[in-house]
Formats: C-alpha cells, sequence, structure tokens
C-alpha cells in the first residue's frame, strides 16, 4: 500500500493546490518588504499532443496569462511545434504568436520561431534530470515604442519525481525546475525574463490527459526600461495525447 492509498485525489489535489498558492503568497510578502516592484500573474493553458509510429510529435501550446492589478496586462499565446528523437537527444522546432494587451500602453504583438534540443541524463525509473537548450528569434512590434528584434538562448534544467497513484491507471508526479535566458543580440522588448524557478505537481488521468498546477518565481526586466522586476505567477497546465 502505496502513502497515497488511503487518500481522497482531489482533496490532495486541493491540499497540494494550498500549499502552492501559500508558498507564491509568502514570497510575494517577502518581496514586498525589500521592493515593491513585484507582478502577479496567472498562466492557463492547454497542450496537444500527437504521436505517430515513427516517433514524431506535433505538439503545441494555446493559452492566456494575465498580470493581476489595474495597471497589469494580458496575453494570448498560440505556439505549435515538431519534434523527434535524434540519437540520445530530441530536437524541436516551431513558432509562437503572442499578442499582449496593455492598460497603460500599446498593445504589442510578437512573432517567436524557435529550435531546441533535448536530453534526459541521468535517466533513473522515478527521478531524471531533463535539459532542454532553446534558441529563440524574437520579432516584437506595435504602437509608440515600435519594434525589435531580438536572438535570445534558454536553458532549462528539471528534475521529476513519480509517486505511487491513489487510482489504477492514475500517477502523481512532483517536479522542481530551473531556466536562464541570455539575449545575446538585439532587444528583447517588452519582457525580458533572466532566471525562473518553479515548483510544481501533476497527475496522469489515464493514457490520455494530465494536469500540472505549478507556482514558479521569475526575475525579469520592466517594459522597455529593463529595471529589475520579481514576477510570481501560478500556471495551470492541461494535456492531452494521440497515439
Amino acid at each position: 500500500m502505496g502513502p497515497l492509498d488511503n487518500v481522497r485525489p482531489l482533496g490532495n489535489l486541493g491540499l497540494l493546490g494550498v500549499v502552492l498558492f501559500v508558498m507564491l503568497a509568502g514570497a510575494s510578502q517577502s518581496l514586498r518588504a525589500q521592493d515593491d516592484d513585484i507582478s502577479q500573474q496567472l498562466w492557463v493553458d492547454y497542450n496537444p499532443r500527437w504521436v505517430f509510429p515513427s516517433n514524431l510529435e506535433l505538439f503545441g501550446d494555446v493559452g492566456v496569462r494575465t498580470e493581476l492589478g489595474a495597471q497589469g496586462w494580458g496575453r494570448l499565446v498560440v505556439r505549435p511545434g515538431v519534434r523527434g528523437p535524434v540519437g540520445l537527444f530530441r530536437w524541436s522546432g516551431g513558432v509562437g504568436a503572442f499578442y499582449t494587451k496593455n492598460e497603460s500602453f500599446s498593445d504589442r504583438i510578437e512573432i517567436r520561431p524557435f529550435q531546441g534540443i533535448a536530453a534526459t541524463w541521468p535517466s533513473r525509473r522515478v527521478l531524471g534530470l531533463d535539459h532542454y537548450l532553446r534558441l529563440e528569434e524574437q520579432f516584437e512590434w506595435g504602437g509608440a515604442a515600435g519594434s525589435s528584434v531580438a536572438l535570445r538562448l534558454r536553458y532549462r534544467l528539471q528534475t521529476q519525481y513519480a509517486l505511487s497513484g491513489p487510482q489504477e491507471n492514475a500517477i502523481w508526479r512532483i517536479r522542481a525546475n530551473i531556466e536562464a535566458f541570455a539575449t545575446v543580440a538585439g532587444d528583447a522588448g517588452q519582457f525580458k525574463e533572466t532566471v525562473r524557478l518553479g515548483l510544481g505537481i501533476g497527475r496522469d488521468f489515464g493514457a490520455a490527459w494530465s494536469a500540472w498546477l505549478d507556482a514558479v518565481w521569475q526575475k525579469s526586466g520592466r517594459a522597455f526600461t529593463g529595471a529589475p522586476t520579481d514576477d510570481l505567477y501560478i500556471r495551470v497546465r492541461v494535456f492531452q495525447s494521440w497515439m
């Protein structure tokens, strides 16, 4: 009998959700004591995936992101891509489209092609390290702020631990990740992320569906000035797969 066998799934998920929200609120209060430049956000997205017999995958995400507060912003994201295996690695490529509606200045449109390479090392049955290196070209324009072009590198290190599921065909997992951003050429535009830390809990609902709840801290730059900003957000993600 596993440690979660006597716990109702929804009750367990609710408890973990409360823990993540408390962590985010606590971090927010701690940061407010040091600096008033804090952005609190909510991200929600749907992530479909189609896997073909050749192990080629079509994937993507469609979502909304919003900054909470009277002077905040809202963002629509559509980002399709393709990936597949190359030896011990997994390559990926695609393009993202972002529309940002701002309350205090002009709306922005961004087109972001990307190319990436990923690997898992070391790999264990319940615990592994996932490495993902991505190159992005950023083209952004809109309003009086004009246009910007940038070339950016992203590297994410993530670890994930599988827990015993409370039901047959259901698996609980926890994960932690860190991601670094580096603009190697040009101007990154409205969003200038530098580092991101995340902690999340996820569950599989059979073979086709899964969901994740993440609490994330991110260091970025204030729009068009680069002044340091602490971003704190909750991200809700739903995944669906077709084999």
